[in-house]
C-alpha cells in the first residue's frame, strides 16, 4: 500500500526547488524520470522506486483543493501548486517522501496533506522536536 502526500505550494516550484527537495530526500538515492518525464522517481540502491513525484499542477479555482481532498483540508488559498508525492511500502520511503514535501513548503510556503490531515512546515517541525 502506498503513502500519499500532496504538497500544496504557494509558489511555482523552480528547478532549484525541485533539486533542493531531491537533495533533502537523500543524496544517495537514484533519480529517474518515467511517464515521459511527468513523474520523477527516487530509487534505492537496487534501482527500485521508493517515491514518485508528479509534475506540479496549478490549481486556480477557489474551493477546488477542498473539493478534491475534502473539507478537513481547510481553506487553501488559490492559486496553489499541487505536487503529488507517493511513497511505496518499502522501509524508509515514507520519510523520503515527507522530506521532499516539507523541503518544498519550507522554500515556497504552503501545506502538506496526508490521509492523516493537513500540516504546515511549522507543525511538522514541532512534532519531530
Amino acid at each position: 500500500m502506498t503513502y500519499d502526500l500532496v504538497a500544496l505550494v504557494d509558489g511555482r516550484p523552480s528547478s532549484d526547488d525541485v533539486m533542493a527537495g531531491l537533495a533533502a530526500a537523500g543524496n544517495e538515492l537514484g533519480v529517474r524520470a518515467v511517464s515521459g518525464g511527468a513523474v520523477v522517481q527516487l530509487c534505492d540502491d537496487d534501482n527500485l522506486p521508493l517515491v514518485s513525484v508528479e509534475l506540479p499542477l496549478l490549481i486556480q479555482v477557489p474551493g477546488e483543493v477542498e473539493r478534491m481532498l475534502g473539507a478537513t483540508v481547510g481553506v487553501v488559498d488559490t492559486p496553489a501548486w499541487w505536487v503529488e508525492i507517493r511513497a511505496t511500502a518499502q522501509d524508509g520511503a515514507r520519510e523520503v517522501a515527507e522530506k521532499y514535501a516539507y523541503t518544498l513548503i519550507d522554500r515556497l510556503g504552503g501545506k502538506v496533506w496526508t490521509a492523516g490531515g493537513i500540516r504546515t512546515s511549522e507543525a511538522a517541525n514541532e512534532e519531530t522536536h
